[in-house]
């Protein structure tokens, strides 16, 4: 899986914006990648923002998770990679805010033990992605191509109210079970 990673990393360009990511090494092989222009890193800094550093800015800033939106605008990120650990908490928000500021490629990776797949593929294939998925043991890397998606607000809250209602009826479930 980590050589993978790599090679998404030496095949990127423009702007790019990593979440979650603590290899060095991938941050080596992108500060080598001459094609990407802006490289935008957010890591956990507390439980609902987001700490950024940027290759274009000299001080870096708290980003808070749901206004991704408001920091990225529309289409502006060209590639995304994501650590699915470091978002699982803001899934709900993350999924139409990636959607709508990613215009080309969206790389998702993580342990199938901290988060189920083939869930947060159904979650995107509501937005009518190309959707591709890599299994290793027990991580995997998902591929979603975000070149001809459309978002609309509506819909983007009524998948999250339905995410909502699906989340409380999990926990209950656990619950009962528990």
């Amino acid at each position: 899986m980590k050589q993978d990673l790599y090679n998404i990393a030496k095949c990127i360009s423009g702007r790019v914006l990593l979440i979650g990511i603590e290899d060095a090494n991938i941050f080596d092989i992108i500060n080598s990648n001459d094609k990407i222009l802006i490289c935008d890193s957010l890591n956990n800094f507390k439980s609902k923002k987001m700490y950024c550093d940027s290759t274009t800015k000299s001080n870096s800033k708290v980003i808070k998770v749901k206004k991704l939106r408001k920091v990225f605008k529309k289409k502006n990120v060209d590639f995304i990679i994501c650590n699915i650990l470091e978002m699982k908490k803001h899934m709900k928000s993350f999924l139409s805010d990636s959607i709508y500021i990613n215009s080309n490629m969206l790389y998702i990776y993580g342990n199938e033990n901290d988060f189920d797949s083939e869930e947060l593929i159904s979650k995107y294939k509501r937005y009518c992605n190309d959707i591709k998925i890599e299994k290793f043991d027990d991580n995997f890397i998902i591929y979603i191509d975000n070149k001809n998606t459309k978002t609309n607000k509506v819909k983007d809250k009524f998948y999250y109210v339905i995410d909502t209602i699906s989340n409380i009826r999990n926990i209950i479930a656990d619950i009962i079970m528990g």
